[in-house]
């Protein structure tokens, strides 16, 4: 897979600041965990009989659907599936979430890239990074909340990047610079925030079949 070259250097919160700053957001780190740990569970339960993308698919979807439950209990997020894609939206606005696998750079504070979609996305994603999709309403669009020091998370489209690699799970949350629809990748990142690796409870000899990385990815249709 060809990598766009980083053209911007990302703002990179470490994994020491990343509660702190994902607060502003209204997000925890611990339900972020949770969802993490629920889809470890059901890749796991993946074998060899069922269809070679089934582990990747499996986790992909129970990620998604324990963070949007847990992010909907604090009150302040709701579930939203914008073109069929599956987010969780900020109820000011100001923010949306989606959740996508990442390429072996995810959650890599030093990488001069920064991560990729595992697979190619399609036009649902490049919409929404690229400003068509109004998830974000224009009314809204006014300044991030300033804390005096310039950290505050900027409004837009927030991705949760994940990536199974060999005994643990890297992570970030991150504000992609743009989206090379011809590609199906994200071009560069605008702020990267890091989170601590998570692994599992239990060292199990059987390890998940999407380990080095699966994605999924959705296709729009329309009504006939």
């Amino acid at each position: 897979m060809a990598h766009p070259a980083a053209a911007h250097s990302p703002t990179v919160i470490g994994p020491e600041r990343a509660d702190e700053y994902l607060a502003q957001m209204g997000i925890d780190i611990a339900d972020i965990n949770d969802a993490i740990d629920a889809g470890e569970i059901m890749a796991g339960n993946i074998t060899t009989n069922h269809p070679i993308t089934a582990a990747g698919l499996t986790r992909w979807i129970h990620v998604v659907g324990r963070l949007r439950e847990k992010l909907a209990s604090s009150g302040l997020w709701s579930p939203d599936n914008p073109q069929n894609r599956p987010i969780s939206k900020r109820n000011d606005a100001r923010y949306t979430l989606s959740t996508v696998g990442g390429d072996e750079v995810t959650g890599i504070a030093d990488h001069p890239r920064g991560p990729s979609a595992a697979r190619k996305k399609g036009k649902s994603t490049a919409e929404a990074v690229n400003g068509m999709d109004s998830l974000i309403r224009i009314e809204t669009l006014r300044p991030s909340p300033d804390n005096g020091d310039g950290t505050a998370p900027p409004n837009g489209n927030w991705f949760l990047i994940y990536h199974r690699a060999d005994g643990s799970v890297r992570l970030e949350v991150s504000l992609p610079l743009g989206f090379d629809e011809n590609e199906g990748q994200f071009t560069g990142w605008r702020v990267r925030v890091i989170l601590p690796d998570w692994r599992p409870k239990e060292i199990s000899e059987k390890k998940p079949l999407d380990v080095g990385g699966q994605d999924v990815d959705f296709q729009i249709f329309e009504a006939s």
